[in-house]
C-alpha cells in the first residue's frame, strides 16, 4: 500500500459531473452515492443503497469521467507502482482503464462496515487498513521491486528520466529497464513520461501544486500548442477550461500524487527544492481528510 485517504464531501448537489485520475491502480470504497464510470470497458455503476461498493481501478492512461447522484463519500487505497494486480492472473497492462468490482468476494461482515460521520476520519482509516491488510494479504503477496520503485520515484520528481543511468545504476541492461515500466505501469516508458508531464501540468493549473512550479512545469513542453495538445489528450479539454472546473474528484488524486513528490525528494535527498517554500507544503482540498 502507498495511500490511504478518506473523502467526505458534503454538497448541495443532487448530481456531480467529475473525473479520476491516478497512475497507480486503486481501490475505491464507495461508502455512499450512486456512481457511474466510463472505462475502457463501457460504462459502470454502483450503487450504496445496499451497503459498501468495493472497486479496484487499474492504471489510468487519462481522465475518467465520473458521475456521482447524491453525497460523496468514500475511501481510498492507492497502491506502489511494481505491485502485482489485484487480479494477479492479469496485467497492469490488460487493466488499464478498466475497473473489476470484488464485492463477491468479501465476507458480508466488511462490505457492510459502517463508517460513522460523527467520528473522527483517523478511526474510519485505522478500520479501513486493518480490514484491507486482513483481505490483501490473503491475495497478494508479492513486494514492487526495488528497480520499479526507483524508476517511480525518479519520474515522480523529473518525468523524462534517463533509462541508461538507471540501468548501469542496478546493473542491468536499458531494455530490462524499459520492460519494467512496461511491467509496472502497462505502458511504455515514452508514454508514463508524457502522462507524468500531464498530470503534474494539471496539478498547477488546478492550483494543487505549488505556485511557483507552474513555469518550470511549462518548459517541459516544447511550446503552448504542445501543452494545450497534451492537457486536451489527457483531460478532453484545453488547459484554461480545466484550470476553471471545480474538479472536486480530480484534485484529491493530483493532490496524492504532489504529496508523493515531496516524499521522493526527501528520499534522494532533495531538502530543499528551487521551487518549493520549506515553510510550506501543498494544502488538500477543502472537503477531504487524508491520512498519508
Amino acid at each position: 500500500m502507498q495511500s490511504l485517504a478518506a473523502v467526505d464531501i458534503v454538497t448541495d448537489k443532487v448530481r456531480r459531473q467529475c473525473g479520476f485520475f491516478a497512475a497507480n491502480p486503486v481501490i475505491r470504497v464507495f461508502l455512499r452515492g450512486k456512481w457511474r464510470l466510463e472505462t475502457a470497458g463501457g460504462p459502470r455503476e454502483f450503487d450504496t443503497a445496499e451497503g459498501n461498493r468495493t472497486v479496484y481501478f487499474g492504471p489510468q492512461t487519462r481522465e475518467m469521467p465520473v458521475e456521482v447522484q447524491g453525497p460523496i463519500r468514500f475511501l481510498l487505497l492507492q497502491f506502489h507502482p511494481g505491485a502485482p494486480p489485484l487480479d494477479q492472473s492479469k496485467t497492469h497492462e490488460a487493466t488499464l482503464d478498466r475497473v473489476e468490482c470484488f464485492d463477491s468476494g468479501l465476507p458480508p461482515s466488511i462490505r457492510r462496515t459502517a463508517y460513522d460521520p460523527s467520528e473522527p476520519r483517523e478511526k474510519w482509516l485505522d478500520t479501513f487498513e486493518a480490514l484491507t491488510r486482513e483481505v490483501l494479504f490473503t491475495r497478494v503477496d508479492n513486494e514492487p521491486p526495488p528497480l520499479a520503485h526507483d524508476i517511480y520515484r525518479r519520474m515522480l520528481i523529473a518525468p523524462d528520466i534517463d533509462l541508461q543511468e538507471i540501468a548501469e545504476r542496478f546493473g542491468v541492461s536499458r531494455r530490462t529497464v524499459e520492460r519494467q515500466v512496461r511491467t509496472s505501469f502497462g505502458i511504455s516508458p515514452k508514454q508514463a513520461t508524457r502522462r507524468a508531464r500531464a498530470l503534474d501540468m494539471a496539478a498547477a493549473l488546478l492550483g494543487v501544486a505549488m505556485p511557483e512550479e507552474e513555469a518550470s512545469f511549462r518548459l517541459r513542453y516544447f511550446d503552448q500548442s504542445h501543452m494545450t495538445r497534451e492537457i486536451q489528450h489527457y483531460f478532453g479539454t484545453s488547459p484554461g477550461a480545466l484550470a476553471r472546473q471545480e474538479a472536486i474528484l480530480l484534485r484529491i488524486d493530483l493532490e496524492i500524487r504532489q504529496m508523493r513528490r515531496l516524499e521522493a525528494m526527501g528520499e534522494l535527498g532533495i531538502t530543499e527544492p528551487p521551487w518549493r517554500d520549506p515553510a510550506a507544503e501543498p494544502v488538500p482540498p477543502e472537503g477531504w481528510d487524508p491520512s498519508i
